[in-house]
């Protein structure tokens, strides 16, 4: 693995890490957002301050002009709560990767993040991971400035993610029932045996 890839672990959110999502980019972006407490997340926040400030001051001894317009972003967001607007004392952090890129001769090449279960062995497609799971995700940092906006920051290229605890998305409604004994849909029987031994390999 480069030298330049990093690894975060925390809770997930908005994961779309199997299917490229192209509401904003036609060419699909894949994307994760991870959430942690502040106290947990200084080591990481650190580090990516520590790139961004060596990309702002690179950009100041190539154009001295720019100490006193260039500012930077923040590499993480704080977390408010939806309903009442309060800091709930997590941090966020954004990982993005283009499911297309396009080259300087015009030809285009795809590209997707890899994804793994606990015991680190490729995860089916068809299982999406919903909100509250807990992953390990891996990345590479990269430092930029946006002549433009005046900005220095760093973007979180998304490379790997490992699903540690599964919360699978979609799953919501049928939360709220217990097991019990009875029927059984045929179609769902091979699927229920899959997921079982699914969840004894890995934890």
């Amino acid at each position: 693995m480069s030298k330049n890839i990093m690894k975060i672990a925390g809770t997930a959110m908005w994961a779309k890490v199997t299917e490229p999502d192209t509401k904003f980019n036609p060419d699909g972006d894949y994307s994760i957002n991870i959430q942690m407490p502040e106290a947990e997340s200084a080591q990481m926040c650190e580090k990516l301050e520590s790139i961004v400030q060596a990309k702002f001051a690179e950009a100041v001894e190539n154009d001295p002009r720019l100490k006193n317009t260039l500012t930077t972003q923040p590499v993480c967001q704080p977390v408010y709560d939806r309903e009442t607007g309060d800091d709930t004392g997590n941090v966020e952090f954004k990982f993005k990767l283009k499911a297309k890129v396009r080259k300087r001769d015009g030809t285009y090449y795809e590209q997707e993040p890899a994804v793994f279960d606990a015991k680190v062995q490729p995860m089916d497609k068809s299982v999406l991971i919903g909100n509250g799971s807990k992953v390990k995700v891996a990345f590479e940092p990269i430092a930029y400035v946006m002549p433009s906006t005046k900005k220095a920051g760093v973007s979180l290229r998304l490379k790997a993610v490992q699903v540690i605890d599964l919360i699978e998305y979609g799953n919501s409604a049928s939360s709220v029932f217990d097991e019990e004994d009875g029927y059984v849909a045929p179609s769902a029987t091979a699927a229920v045996k899959e997921e079982v031994a699914f969840d004894a390999s890995d934890f």
